[in-house]
């Protein structure tokens, strides 16, 4: 009887992480700014949604600078939320998310300071909802918040904002949310720093280390012990590490692995499973897809890189990883492929999508509910171990 309740608990989890409903946002970054909201079809065409776009209660800066992580989502307590950055206010703004119609709802108290206005700002939660991190490219501090459970308010903890050292503009908590990872973009190097349970940040051994280029994009796998970084400048690769157990970091073999862009990669994100990393290749107009490695190095799957209707900007795939976005800032739009067993990718039906808003504008863009590791297991480990029980 156990193990017939055991069994039960296990599929009816799966079955609701699969059931979830997902959904595409942007930060329009006009002044009045607003937030434009899509749910994700089964063929991974995107649908506006009714009532949007959701004005932010700020302003954004219409200065069409490519700033990929001004929007960011958290769950907290079974609750969903979205923040957005108003660059020209140097301000972030929240909204609770109707898990079930992908509805925004203003968070009260609301828009509050992150940073210097007109900047280049970053938002990153911590994958629990406890934490917003909030940094922008023209001082060297972050700004800690701790996310209300209720209602999704912000809280700056004590001690913020902390000094990191050098003038930040990309930011990734691992999933274990033990660190922040910050681009420092003024040295060419990357910061590790352990969250306190308090919120308070502590550089990590051998903080910061130096990149081969400027950081452009930052991810870290679902064992929290690879950390890939994309970077650009007189050239745009990727710079990928082995991560120890208190964050520190060792290049791996071959590092670094070339981009696929002539340029600049502006955002990077890994496949929920991990089995891929994807680049947004900003001025080829195209994305990149490299099989990654058990050491970390990466090989270019078959017909990479895959074109795009524009320039490309954030990009990031839905929860289990069966499509992926990227947003078209030149012309205020997201681009959508699907996502083959073997990486390879292939457009979405109608795309690209628009947003209603000006163009040449919008650069950033989130998934909600964000890419998971645990969804991506429901294909794997957890079916074996469902099948293992069952055989018991």
């Amino acid at each position: 009887m156990k193990i017939k309740i055991l069994l039960c608990m296990i599929l009816c989890s799966t079955m609701n992480l699969l059931a979830q409903n997902n959904f595409i946002y942007t930060n329009n970054d006009v002044s009045p700014n607003t937030v434009s909201a899509f749910r994700v079809n089964a063929d991974g065409s995107l649908t506006l949604l009714p009532g949007s776009p959701f004005a932010t209660g700020g302003h954004g800066g219409n200065d069409r600078t490519i700033d990929p992580e001004k929007i960011t989502t958290a769950r907290v307590a079974g609750r969903g939320f979205l923040y957005a950055a108003n660059i020209a206010d140097g301000t972030v703004s929240g909204f609770r998310i109707n898990s079930q119609t992908g509805a925004l709802v203003a968070v009260p108290g609301l828009p509050v300071p992150i940073g210097a206005v007109n900047s280049s700002p970053a938002l990153a939660s911590s994958p629990n909802g406890k934490f917003l991190f909030a940094t922008d490219d023209f001082t060297p501090v972050v700004h800690v918040f701790r996310i209300a459970r209720a209602t999704g308010s912000l809280r700056e903890v004590a001690g913020s904002p902390f000094n990191v050292g050098e003038r930040s503009q990309r930011l990734k908590v691992s999933p274990s949310g033990q660190f922040l990872a910050v681009g420092l973009e003024s040295i060419n190097a990357v910061g590790i720093f352990a969250i306190g349970d308090d919120g308070t940040l502590t550089p990590a051994p051998g903080s910061p280390v130096l990149l081969s280029a400027t950081p452009t994009g930052i991810d870290i796998n679902c064992h929290n012990n690879r950390m890939f970084v994309a970077v650009s400048g007189g050239f745009s690769s990727i710079d990928v590490f082995h991560m120890a157990e208190d964050g520190s970091l060792t290049p791996a073999p071959g590092s670094p692995f070339p981009s696929g862009a002539r340029f600049l990669v502006s955002a990077l994100t890994l496949s929920p499973n991990n089995e891929f990393l994807f680049t947004s290749n900003t001025f080829n107009e195209a994305v990149s897809s490299f099989a990654v490695q058990a050491n970390g190095a990466l090989k270019p799957v078959s017909g990479s890189p895959f074109a795009a209707a524009d320039f490309v900007g954030k990009i990031e795939t839905t929860r289990g990883g069966d499509f992926v976005y990227a947003s078209l800032f030149a012309r205020a739009a997201v681009d959508g492929w699907s996502v083959s067993p073997n990486g390879t990718l292939a457009r979405v039906p109608g795309s690209p999508f628009f947003t209603g808003q000006s163009p040449v504008t919008e650069s950033s863009m989130v998934a909600f509910p964000a890419p998971s590791c645990r969804a991506a297991e429901l294909d794997g480990d957890e079916k074996e171990t469902v099948e293992r029980r069952h055989e018991r």
